[in-house]
């Protein structure tokens, strides 16, 4: 065990089925859907804490970055960080 085995562990857990791609590409492939992105990418993904910030806001900040790219990840297909198959 090298101590870095738990990052095996989150990649397995991390593979999402064809099936529930597809809700999420439903839901944000539309024109609503995309205006949402647009706007959590705009308030969360470009903007950034000022230098003064508690380690709570960052933190909450990072969790709120994290859930932001996992949405948009899952709305466009990607499947382990690359692109889906499109067919």
């Amino acid at each position: 065990m090298s101590g870095w085995d738990w990052f095996e562990e989150m990649a397995a857990a991390d593979e999402t089925d064809e099936a529930d791609r597809v809700h999420w590409q439903q839901c944000f492939g539309t024109h609503a859907g995309q205006k949402v992105l647009v706007e959590l990418e705009r308030s969360i993904l470009r903007t950034a804490l000022g230098p003064q910030s508690p380690d709570r806001a960052i933190l909450m900040r990072e969790g709120q970055r994290a859930l932001v790219l996992q949405m948009m990840r899952l709305a466009r297909g990607s499947v382990n960080g690359g692109a889906a198959d499109k067919g």
